[in-house]
Protein backbone atom coordinates (compact mmCIF):
# COMPACT_ATOMS: atom_id res chain seq x y z
CA UNK A 1 0.00 0.00 0.00
CA UNK A 2 1.57 3.50 -1.30
CA UNK A 3 -0.49 6.94 -0.49
CA UNK A 4 -0.10 10.00 -2.80
CA UNK A 5 3.15 11.80 -2.80
CA UNK A 6 3.54 15.54 -3.62
CA UNK A 7 6.92 14.28 -5.24
CA UNK A 8 7.39 10.99 -6.78
CA UNK A 9 10.19 9.40 -4.91
CA UNK A 10 13.53 7.86 -6.48
CA UNK A 11 12.95 3.64 -5.70
CA UNK A 12 15.73 1.64 -5.39
CA UNK A 13 16.38 -0.24 -9.02
CA UNK A 14 15.49 -3.32 -7.29
CA UNK A 15 12.33 -2.75 -5.70
CA UNK A 16 11.55 -6.25 -4.28
CA UNK A 17 13.77 -5.66 -1.64
CA UNK A 18 11.73 -2.62 0.17
CA UNK A 19 8.97 -4.93 1.74
CA UNK A 20 11.52 -7.30 2.96
CA UNK A 21 14.02 -4.91 4.61
CA UNK A 22 10.77 -3.42 6.34
CA UNK A 23 9.08 -6.19 7.47
CA UNK A 24 12.01 -8.10 8.79
CA UNK A 25 13.42 -4.78 10.91
CA UNK A 26 9.17 -4.23 12.01
CA UNK A 27 8.98 -7.73 13.58
CA UNK A 28 12.25 -8.05 15.41
CA UNK A 29 11.70 -4.31 17.72
CA UNK A 30 7.99 -5.89 17.90
CA UNK A 31 9.57 -9.21 19.23
CA UNK A 32 12.66 -7.29 21.50
CA UNK A 33 11.55 -3.96 22.21
CA UNK A 34 7.34 -4.39 23.78
CA UNK A 35 7.69 -4.21 27.55
CA UNK A 36 4.10 -4.67 29.85
CA UNK A 37 3.81 -2.71 32.73
CA UNK A 38 2.83 -5.05 35.84
CA UNK A 39 0.94 -2.16 36.94
CA UNK A 40 -2.03 -2.90 34.50
CA UNK A 41 -3.98 -5.97 33.65
CA UNK A 42 -1.87 -8.47 31.19
CA UNK A 43 -5.03 -8.88 29.17
CA UNK A 44 -5.93 -6.69 25.98
CA UNK A 45 -8.54 -4.36 26.25
CA UNK A 46 -6.17 -3.34 30.01
CA UNK A 47 -2.68 -3.94 29.20
CA UNK A 48 -0.19 -1.14 28.53
CA UNK A 49 2.64 -1.22 26.37
CA UNK A 50 5.69 0.90 25.89
CA UNK A 51 8.78 0.26 23.63
CA UNK A 52 11.89 0.41 25.56
CA UNK A 53 14.47 2.92 25.06
CA UNK A 54 18.49 2.32 24.57
CA UNK A 55 20.13 2.04 28.19
CA UNK A 56 23.14 3.94 27.11
CA UNK A 57 24.40 6.59 25.37
CA UNK A 58 28.50 6.30 24.31
CA UNK A 59 29.56 9.95 22.74
CA UNK A 60 33.07 9.76 21.85
CA UNK A 61 34.66 8.50 24.19
CA UNK A 62 32.18 8.82 27.23
CA UNK A 63 28.77 6.68 28.11
CA UNK A 64 25.92 7.91 29.80
CA UNK A 65 23.97 5.68 31.76
CA UNK A 66 20.00 6.75 31.58
CA UNK A 67 17.74 5.00 33.83
CA UNK A 68 14.53 5.50 32.25
CA UNK A 69 12.84 2.52 30.36
CA UNK A 70 11.49 4.33 28.20
CA UNK A 71 10.62 8.12 26.70
CA UNK A 72 7.94 10.03 24.58
CA UNK A 73 9.96 9.61 21.93
CA UNK A 74 9.91 5.85 21.87
CA UNK A 75 6.50 5.60 22.05
CA UNK A 76 5.87 8.19 19.36
CA UNK A 77 8.06 6.40 17.11
CA UNK A 78 6.42 3.10 18.11
CA UNK A 79 2.79 4.05 17.28
CA UNK A 80 3.80 6.26 14.33
CA UNK A 81 4.60 2.43 13.10
CA UNK A 82 2.14 0.34 14.25
CA UNK A 83 -0.39 2.73 12.80
CA UNK A 84 1.58 3.14 9.55
CA UNK A 85 2.15 -1.01 9.44
CA UNK A 86 -1.40 -1.92 9.74
CA UNK A 87 -1.35 -1.20 5.80
CA UNK A 88 0.78 -4.36 5.30
CA UNK A 89 -1.02 -7.72 5.96
CA UNK A 90 2.09 -9.56 6.57
CA UNK A 91 3.00 -7.41 9.49
CA UNK A 92 -0.04 -8.39 11.48
CA UNK A 93 1.10 -12.15 11.13
CA UNK A 94 3.40 -11.98 13.99
CA UNK A 95 4.23 -15.12 16.05
CA UNK A 96 4.44 -13.91 19.26
CA UNK A 97 1.55 -11.60 20.29
CA UNK A 98 1.74 -11.03 24.36
CA UNK A 99 -0.87 -9.77 26.53
CA UNK A 100 -3.55 -11.05 24.77
CA UNK A 101 -3.00 -8.83 22.06
CA UNK A 102 -3.85 -10.07 18.68
CA UNK A 103 -3.20 -7.17 16.29
CA UNK A 104 -1.67 -4.12 15.35
CA UNK A 105 -4.85 -1.81 16.65
CA UNK A 106 -4.56 -3.77 20.00
CA UNK A 107 -0.94 -3.02 20.36
CA UNK A 108 -1.28 0.64 19.38
CA UNK A 109 -4.27 0.52 22.58
CA UNK A 110 -1.54 -0.72 24.54
CA UNK A 111 0.67 2.19 23.48
CA UNK A 112 -2.23 5.01 24.17
CA UNK A 113 -3.51 3.62 27.17
CA UNK A 114 0.26 3.93 28.64
CA UNK A 115 0.39 7.76 26.89
CA UNK A 116 -3.23 8.64 29.11
CA UNK A 117 -2.17 6.80 32.02
CA UNK A 118 1.48 9.31 32.58
CA UNK A 119 0.46 12.73 31.68
CA UNK A 120 2.75 15.43 32.11
CA UNK A 121 3.09 16.96 35.61
CA UNK A 122 2.97 20.77 33.77
CA UNK A 123 -0.12 22.20 35.04
CA UNK A 124 -3.58 21.03 35.37
CA UNK A 125 -5.52 19.36 32.63
CA UNK A 126 -2.40 18.54 31.00
CA UNK A 127 -2.69 15.74 28.49
CA UNK A 128 0.92 16.11 27.10
CA UNK A 129 2.94 12.86 27.98
CA UNK A 130 5.85 12.43 30.22
CA UNK A 131 8.78 12.35 28.57
CA UNK A 132 10.56 9.50 30.54
CA UNK A 133 9.06 6.71 32.19
CA UNK A 134 11.35 4.42 35.11
CA UNK A 135 10.78 0.09 35.53
CA UNK A 136 12.62 -1.42 38.28
CA UNK A 137 15.84 0.10 40.15
CA UNK A 138 19.00 -1.17 37.61
CA UNK A 139 21.15 -2.96 40.30
CA UNK A 140 22.84 -5.92 40.92
CA UNK A 141 22.00 -8.23 38.00
CA UNK A 142 19.25 -6.23 36.62
CA UNK A 143 20.88 -3.50 34.39
CA UNK A 144 18.24 -3.56 32.09
CA UNK A 145 15.26 -1.58 34.33
CA UNK A 146 12.85 -4.78 33.01
CA UNK A 147 12.52 -7.79 33.60
CA UNK A 148 11.98 -10.75 31.11
CA UNK A 149 10.48 -14.31 31.94
CA UNK A 150 9.66 -16.60 28.74
CA UNK A 151 10.53 -13.41 26.65
CA UNK A 152 7.61 -11.20 27.85
CA UNK A 153 9.73 -7.97 28.90
CA UNK A 154 7.83 -6.52 32.25
CA UNK A 155 8.24 -3.50 34.64
CA UNK A 156 6.47 -1.41 37.00
CA UNK A 157 6.09 1.82 35.27
CA UNK A 158 6.02 4.81 36.98
CA UNK A 159 7.14 8.64 36.01
CA UNK A 160 8.76 10.90 38.55
CA UNK A 161 6.97 13.64 40.15
CA UNK A 162 9.76 16.13 40.02
CA UNK A 163 10.86 15.87 36.21
CA UNK A 164 7.88 14.17 34.58
CA UNK A 165 7.35 16.84 31.66
CA UNK A 166 6.91 16.58 28.09
CA UNK A 167 9.50 16.71 25.17
CA UNK A 168 7.60 18.48 22.16
CA UNK A 169 8.90 15.86 19.50
CA UNK A 170 7.37 12.85 21.41
CA UNK A 171 4.21 14.37 21.40
CA UNK A 172 4.31 15.31 17.87
CA UNK A 173 4.60 12.00 16.84
CA UNK A 174 2.09 10.44 19.05
CA UNK A 175 -0.47 13.15 17.99
CA UNK A 176 0.21 12.34 13.89
CA UNK A 177 -0.34 8.22 15.22
CA UNK A 178 -3.28 9.41 16.40
CA UNK A 179 -4.23 10.90 13.28
CA UNK A 180 -3.23 7.90 11.39
CA UNK A 181 -5.11 5.81 13.73
CA UNK A 182 -7.91 7.45 12.85
CA UNK A 183 -7.69 7.31 9.10
CA UNK A 184 -6.39 3.49 9.55
CA UNK A 185 -9.19 1.91 12.00
CA UNK A 186 -11.61 4.92 12.54
CA UNK A 187 -12.34 6.99 16.14
CA UNK A 188 -16.11 4.44 16.78
CA UNK A 189 -13.73 1.79 18.56
CA UNK A 190 -12.55 1.61 21.49
CA UNK A 191 -10.71 4.98 21.65
CA UNK A 192 -11.55 7.92 19.66
CA UNK A 193 -8.69 8.72 18.45
CA UNK A 194 -9.68 12.25 16.72
CA UNK A 195 -11.08 13.22 19.88
CA UNK A 196 -7.70 12.27 21.72
CA UNK A 197 -5.50 13.88 19.24
CA UNK A 198 -7.74 17.10 19.07
CA UNK A 199 -7.02 17.16 23.02
CA UNK A 200 -3.33 17.15 22.85
CA UNK A 201 -3.14 19.48 20.29
CA UNK A 202 -5.08 21.92 22.59
CA UNK A 203 -2.53 21.51 25.10
CA UNK A 204 0.66 21.31 22.36
CA UNK A 205 -0.67 24.72 21.43
CA UNK A 206 -0.86 25.68 24.93
CA UNK A 207 2.15 24.95 26.15
CA UNK A 208 4.58 24.16 23.06
CA UNK A 209 4.38 27.00 20.86
CA UNK A 210 6.45 30.53 21.76
CA UNK A 211 3.67 33.08 22.06
CA UNK A 212 5.59 35.80 20.26
CA UNK A 213 7.53 33.53 18.07
CA UNK A 214 5.03 31.23 16.91
CA UNK A 215 7.86 28.61 17.16
CA UNK A 216 8.21 25.63 19.00
CA UNK A 217 9.35 25.03 22.49
CA UNK A 218 11.23 21.86 23.39
CA UNK A 219 8.96 21.12 26.05
CA UNK A 220 5.96 22.26 28.36
CA UNK A 221 8.57 22.79 30.91
CA UNK A 222 10.40 25.79 28.70
CA UNK A 223 7.17 27.62 28.52
CA UNK A 224 6.97 31.30 29.79
CA UNK A 225 10.19 30.48 30.61
CA UNK A 226 13.09 33.56 30.41
CA UNK A 227 16.39 33.14 29.36
CA UNK A 228 17.67 31.53 26.09
CA UNK A 229 15.44 27.76 27.07
CA UNK A 230 12.06 30.02 27.24
CA UNK A 231 12.70 30.25 23.38
CA UNK A 232 15.36 27.74 21.96
CA UNK A 233 14.15 25.48 19.24
CA UNK A 234 15.08 22.14 19.03
CA UNK A 235 15.73 21.79 15.20
CA UNK A 236 14.70 18.36 15.00
CA UNK A 237 11.34 18.95 16.81
CA UNK A 238 10.80 20.85 13.14
CA UNK A 239 7.98 18.35 11.28
CA UNK A 240 6.53 20.44 9.33
CA UNK A 241 4.17 18.14 7.66
CA UNK A 242 3.16 17.36 11.48
CA UNK A 243 2.32 20.44 11.73
CA UNK A 244 0.36 21.04 8.49
CA UNK A 245 -1.36 17.92 9.18
CA UNK A 246 -2.43 19.83 12.42
CA UNK A 247 -3.97 22.85 10.49
CA UNK A 248 -6.47 19.76 8.85
CA UNK A 249 -8.07 18.52 11.54
CA UNK A 250 -7.70 21.66 14.15
CA UNK A 251 -9.28 24.25 12.80
CA UNK A 252 -9.28 25.98 16.61
CA UNK A 253 -5.81 26.88 16.36
CA UNK A 254 -3.68 28.88 13.83
CA UNK A 255 -1.05 25.94 12.69
CA UNK A 256 -0.18 27.44 9.66
CA UNK A 257 1.77 29.97 11.82
CA UNK A 258 3.36 27.23 13.25
CA UNK A 259 4.92 26.24 9.89
CA UNK A 260 5.70 29.56 9.28
CA UNK A 261 7.50 29.88 11.86
CA UNK A 262 9.84 27.02 11.69
CA UNK A 263 10.23 27.74 8.17
CA UNK A 264 11.93 30.68 9.19
CA UNK A 265 13.89 29.18 11.48
CA UNK A 266 15.39 26.66 9.19
CA UNK A 267 15.73 29.82 6.74
CA UNK A 268 17.68 31.84 9.08
CA UNK A 269 19.82 28.47 9.51
CA UNK A 270 20.69 27.56 6.12
CA UNK A 271 21.34 30.92 5.17
CA UNK A 272 25.30 31.07 3.56
CA UNK A 273 25.71 27.00 4.77
CA UNK A 274 26.27 25.35 1.28
CA UNK A 275 25.93 21.62 2.75
CA UNK A 276 22.56 21.71 4.55
CA UNK A 277 23.31 20.37 7.70
CA UNK A 278 21.88 21.84 10.67
CA UNK A 279 22.50 22.28 14.52
CA UNK A 280 21.05 20.54 17.29
CA UNK A 281 19.61 23.69 18.45
CA UNK A 282 18.84 27.09 17.70
CA UNK A 283 18.57 30.15 19.42
CA UNK A 284 17.47 33.68 18.92
CA UNK A 285 20.01 36.34 18.46
CA UNK A 286 19.63 40.20 17.26
CA UNK A 287 15.97 39.20 15.55
CA UNK A 288 17.84 35.84 13.80
CA UNK A 289 18.36 32.13 14.93
CA UNK A 290 21.75 30.77 14.50
CA UNK A 291 23.32 27.71 16.20
CA UNK A 292 24.38 28.04 19.72
CA UNK A 293 27.69 28.51 20.86
CA UNK A 294 28.88 25.16 23.10
CA UNK A 295 26.38 23.95 25.67
CA UNK A 296 23.05 25.04 26.26
CA UNK A 297 21.00 21.59 27.00
CA UNK A 298 22.62 18.38 25.75
CA UNK A 299 26.28 18.37 24.74
CA UNK A 300 27.30 19.65 21.06
CA UNK A 301 24.24 21.87 20.70
CA UNK A 302 25.74 23.46 17.88
CA UNK A 303 26.40 21.13 15.70
CA UNK A 304 24.94 18.18 13.76
CA UNK A 305 24.80 15.66 15.84
CA UNK A 306 22.30 13.46 17.63
CA UNK A 307 19.41 15.41 17.57
CA UNK A 308 19.39 17.03 14.17
CA UNK A 309 20.39 13.65 12.90
CA UNK A 310 16.94 13.71 11.98
CA UNK A 311 16.73 16.43 9.73
CA UNK A 312 17.07 14.08 6.40
CA UNK A 313 14.42 11.97 7.46
CA UNK A 314 11.94 14.50 8.84
CA UNK A 315 12.20 17.58 6.46
CA UNK A 316 12.78 15.01 3.61
CA UNK A 317 9.70 13.52 4.48
CA UNK A 318 7.94 16.94 4.19
CA UNK A 319 8.97 17.49 0.94
CA UNK A 320 7.97 14.35 -0.50
CA UNK A 321 4.65 14.27 0.69
CA UNK A 322 3.87 17.84 0.60
CA UNK A 323 5.58 19.54 -1.66
CA UNK A 324 8.43 22.30 -1.86
CA UNK A 325 8.16 25.48 0.08
CA UNK A 326 9.48 28.61 0.48
CA UNK A 327 12.50 28.60 2.88
CA UNK A 328 14.15 32.36 3.33
CA UNK A 329 15.71 33.14 0.07
CA UNK A 330 15.18 29.59 -1.34
CA UNK A 331 12.77 26.57 -1.15
CA UNK A 332 13.14 24.08 0.60
CA UNK A 333 14.78 21.85 -2.01
CA UNK A 334 17.28 24.02 -2.78
CA UNK A 335 18.24 25.30 0.57
CA UNK A 336 18.19 21.37 2.56
CA UNK A 337 16.73 18.50 0.66
CA UNK A 338 19.34 18.76 -2.50
CA UNK A 339 22.58 20.32 -0.24
CA UNK A 340 22.05 18.07 1.91
CA UNK A 341 22.01 14.83 -0.19
CA UNK A 342 25.02 16.31 -2.16
CA UNK A 343 26.79 16.29 0.92
CA UNK A 344 26.00 12.83 2.06
CA UNK A 345 27.05 11.70 -1.54
CA UNK A 346 30.30 13.42 -1.36
CA UNK A 347 30.95 12.77 2.25
CA UNK A 348 30.59 9.42 2.63
CA UNK A 349 32.08 8.26 -1.20
CA UNK A 350 29.55 5.50 -1.10
CA UNK A 351 30.25 4.29 2.15
CA UNK A 352 27.96 5.41 4.27
CA UNK A 353 29.57 3.59 7.64
CA UNK A 354 31.62 6.72 7.69
CA UNK A 355 28.29 8.95 8.45
CA UNK A 356 28.30 10.35 12.41
CA UNK A 357 28.66 13.87 14.17
CA UNK A 358 29.62 16.77 12.18
CA UNK A 359 30.64 19.96 12.59
CA UNK A 360 28.66 22.50 10.84
CA UNK A 361 31.41 22.35 8.17
CA UNK A 362 31.48 18.97 7.64
CA UNK A 363 34.34 17.91 9.26
CA UNK A 364 33.85 14.52 11.70
CA UNK A 365 33.05 15.16 15.57
CA UNK A 366 33.79 11.74 17.09
CA UNK A 367 33.69 8.49 15.95
CA UNK A 368 30.93 7.55 13.16
CA UNK A 369 27.91 6.40 14.24
CA UNK A 370 26.18 5.42 11.00
CA UNK A 371 23.09 3.14 12.67
CA UNK A 372 21.90 6.31 13.52
CA UNK A 373 23.04 8.65 11.20
CA UNK A 374 23.01 6.97 8.05
CA UNK A 375 19.25 6.49 7.39
CA UNK A 376 17.85 9.81 7.33
CA UNK A 377 19.77 9.82 3.85
CA UNK A 378 17.23 7.21 2.47
CA UNK A 379 14.67 10.41 2.38
CA UNK A 380 17.02 12.90 0.61
CA UNK A 381 18.39 10.26 -1.73
CA UNK A 382 14.68 9.17 -2.68
CA UNK A 383 13.93 13.60 -2.94
CA UNK A 384 17.04 13.81 -4.83
CA UNK A 385 16.68 11.78 -7.99
CA UNK A 386 20.11 10.20 -8.36
CA UNK A 387 19.28 6.59 -9.13
CA UNK A 388 22.27 5.42 -8.52
CA UNK A 389 23.14 7.05 -5.16
CA UNK A 390 19.31 5.79 -4.30
CA UNK A 391 20.40 2.67 -5.11
CA UNK A 392 23.69 2.71 -2.98
CA UNK A 393 22.06 3.66 -0.08
CA UNK A 394 19.38 0.91 -0.15
CA UNK A 395 21.97 -0.93 -0.34
CA UNK A 396 23.69 -0.03 2.87
CA UNK A 397 24.25 -3.09 4.66
CA UNK A 398 23.20 -1.81 7.57
CA UNK A 399 19.71 -1.42 6.84
CA UNK A 400 19.31 -5.28 7.39
CA UNK A 401 20.46 -4.99 10.77
CA UNK A 402 18.75 -5.05 14.21
CA UNK A 403 21.12 -3.18 16.27
CA UNK A 404 18.73 -3.32 19.74
CA UNK A 405 19.95 0.28 19.42
CA UNK A 406 16.17 1.53 19.60
CA UNK A 407 16.73 4.78 18.77
CA UNK A 408 18.37 4.03 15.61
CA UNK A 409 16.16 0.85 14.97
CA UNK A 410 13.50 3.04 14.74
CA UNK A 411 14.26 5.93 13.22
CA UNK A 412 15.31 3.60 10.54
CA UNK A 413 12.56 2.00 9.91
CA UNK A 414 10.69 4.79 9.62
CA UNK A 415 13.15 6.54 7.40
CA UNK A 416 12.77 3.79 5.14
CA UNK A 417 8.92 3.58 5.06
CA UNK A 418 9.43 7.81 3.94
CA UNK A 419 11.73 6.65 1.20
CA UNK A 420 9.84 3.88 -0.07
CA UNK A 421 6.49 5.65 -0.58
CA UNK A 422 4.97 4.47 2.36
CA UNK A 423 4.40 7.68 4.39
CA UNK A 424 1.14 9.03 5.17
CA UNK A 425 -0.37 12.78 5.60
CA UNK A 426 -3.28 11.59 7.56
CA UNK A 427 -5.83 14.23 5.58
CA UNK A 428 -4.90 12.08 1.97
CA UNK A 429 -7.02 8.72 0.82
CA UNK A 430 -5.56 5.35 1.25
CA UNK A 431 -4.19 3.78 -2.10
CA UNK A 432 -4.57 0.14 -2.16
Amino acid sequence: MRHPYAAAPTLPSDQKQIGGKILSLFQKILQNDLIADTNAPMTKDGCRLALRHCRRWDIDDRSIEVSHITTSESQGYGMLLLASMAGFKEAGDSPQWICGCGSLQDYFNAMLRTVLAFPSVIGEGNRLFAWELFGYPREGDNQTGYRETDGLKTAPFTRDPQTGDCATDGDMDVIYALLLADRQWGSCGMYNYRQIALDMLECLWDYCVHKEYRTLLVGDWASGRSGILGSAVRVSDIIPSHIKAYAKFDRKHDWQSVADAVYGVIGDLCEDRPNGLLPDFAVREDGKWKAPDGTIMEGDDGAYSYNSCRVPWRLGTDYLLCGDTPVGSRSLYEAIIQPLDTFAKTYTGGDLDRLGPLRLDGTPLGRPDPGVFAAPFLVTAAAGGNQDWADTVWGWRGLDKYNGDNYGDYIKLLSMLAAAGYGWFPDSDMVY
